[in-house]
């Protein structure tokens, strides 16, 4: 089950609030595939892909009814700001790689490129995905599973309440997967952001271990590898 698709409109700190709607396809398409298109965005992969490729790739996506694409919109001005997907775990690849307790709930999030800088604008984004899947009451637990060079993301992650559980080698990447609880979502939620860590929870020679399991690994045959 996802949570139920009616619009939700939460805080966003000194901005305002924002509302949170599900991707209406044929006017966000074209908006993706200018996100895409920018070098912060090549965890995602999509580089270099057509306005029509996106438009299938995400046309999948809708039709899949394992996940749901939503836009966090600025109240106040419109300005669509960030996108995340909320997926079953179960049906996704993710699912043989830890242990999927009842209640599990995966998301992807990325930010737009602002238009002025806003004050911690990943968190508050963050706290709206939280909120936003946290609507449906079966929904225990949200993971995620950013890939381990992406040391901005799990910095931010860690900041919005998020911890580091174990690292999983997927067909496309090698990720730390990672975790909030509904009880800290509850417990944290009306509270100012905290100081951004210095340093991402996979750092230095760890990372590099991890890294180089995954290129012999892949090599070898013993992980499975998509790209």
């Amino acid at each position: 089950m996802s949570a139920p698709s009616t619009p939700l409109e939460v805080p966003f700190g000194p901005s305002g609030a924002v509302v949170l709607r599900k991707m209406v396809l044929d006017e966000d398409v074209p908006l993706l595939h200018d996100w895409f298109s920018r070098d912060y965005a090549r965890f995602w992969g999509l580089q270099g892909k057509t306005v029509e490729e996106i438009r299938e790739k995400f046309a999948g996506i809708e039709a899949s009814g394992t996940c749901d694409v939503v836009f966090g919109i600025l109240a106040s001005t419109g300005e669509r700001l960030f996108m995340f997907e909320s997926y079953d775990v179960k049906a996704d690849v993710l699912s043989r790689h830890y242990p999927v307790q009842p209640g599990d709930r995966g998301f992807h999030f990325m930010i737009g490129p602002a238009d002025r800088p806003r004050p911690a604008v990943a968190y508050y984004a963050l706290q709206a995905v939280c909120a936003w899947i946290f609507r449906d009451a079966t929904v225990c637990r949200i993971v995620c599973e950013p890939d381990v060079r992406n040391e901005k993301a799990m910095k931010r992650l860690v900041q919005a309440g998020f911890s580091g559980a174990k690292v999983v080698h997927l067909p496309y990447k090698s990720a730390l997967l990672m975790r909030r609880s509904r009880v800290a979502f509850e417990a944290a939620r009306t509270q100012p952001p905290p100081p951004n860590p210095a340093k991402a929870p996979l750092t230095g020679l760890s990372l590099k271990y991890h890294l180089l399991v995954s290129r012999i690994g892949r090599r070898i045959g013993l992980i499975e590898r998509h790209w």
